[in-house]
């Protein structure tokens, strides 16, 4: 996981946290999550920040391992059986 900050062109915006769910208000700066490839997955509340990078990690990682269950459940409802 990493972190990015950014300028936010729109701030005082509501946005939702990707780790928490709940909706906050946007500052001047958004912090984003994004994976070792840096694909960006979302923002990331001033709450679940001051938490902290180790806590934040081993919550994006939580994240990723749920998601991940679902796409694998969702493959193996599509394969089609052999012979069927």
């Amino acid at each position: 996981m990493q972190l990015q900050l950014e300028c936010n062109h729109a701030p005082f915006q509501q946005q939702l946290c990707l780790i928490c769910n709940q909706l906050f208000e946007m500052t001047e700066a958004k912090i984003l999550v994004c994976n070792d490839q840096g694909k960006h997955y979302g923002e990331v509340c001033p709450k679940c920040l001051e938490k902290g990078f180790d806590w934040l990690s081993d919550r994006f990682d939580l994240l990723n391992q749920s998601k991940r269950k679902v796409a694998q459940r969702q493959t193996r409802s599509l394969e089609i059986p052999v012979g069927a």
